[in-house]
């Protein structure tokens, strides 16, 4: 059984390192964002011209950074929590709070998401949807792939997360 289980623990750490690589590279993006952002701030108020084309670029630099950093926070479990009394709990009573949290919560969420943002995201492809603008951006579509490839990650996440936690539960602090 304890063979079974770490070779389980691996594919979590593939997963969480898989994850952690796509976030680390994702993160990349907040440059850009923060160019975008000093830019725009200089064009309206300097110049007195913003751009949409930036505006909405800012908004999909934010979304994509989001969704990746959803599965990033979770794989690194920095993410916030509402818990006020998890800190004292035992580190086996944490194990089985996230067990259950992501089986009742996280999961039913993602798969939640995933199934009705697929039609959502297939009509956006479909129809080569842009921005509504005029000089807006093209390529909406590809924003809205990131609820899918964010969800997906945070999926992946979550069988991280169980893995960890049953095979915590099961081999116990050995």
């Amino acid at each position: 059984m304890i063979t079974g289980t770490k070779h389980i623990q691996s594919l979590s750490k593939v997963l969480d390192r898989f994850i952690a690589g796509v976030g680390e590279t994702a993160a990349w993006l907040n440059v850009v964002l923060v160019v975008v952002i000093i830019t725009q701030v200089v064009l309206r108020y300097v110049f007195s011209k913003g751009l949409v084309r930036l505006e909405e670029l800012q908004w999909h630099l934010y979304a994509v950074g989001i969704m990746i950093g959803l599965s990033y926070c979770a794989t690194g479990d920095t993410h916030i929590r509402l818990d006020l009394l998890h800190h004292r709990f035992s580190r086996r009573r944490k194990e089985v709070v996230d067990l259950l949290g992501t089986v009742f919560l996280l999961m039913p969420m993602v798969i939640i998401i995933l199934m009705h943002s697929w039609p959502f995201v297939a009509e956006s492809f479909r129809i080569k949807e842009a921005s509504d603008s005029v000089v807006g951006l093209p390529y909406r579509w590809v924003v809205k792939s990131f609820l899918l490839i964010g969800f997906g990650l945070l999926g992946l996440a979550g069988v991280s997360r169980l893995i960890r936690a049953v095979a915590f539960l099961i081999m116990g602090s050995r």
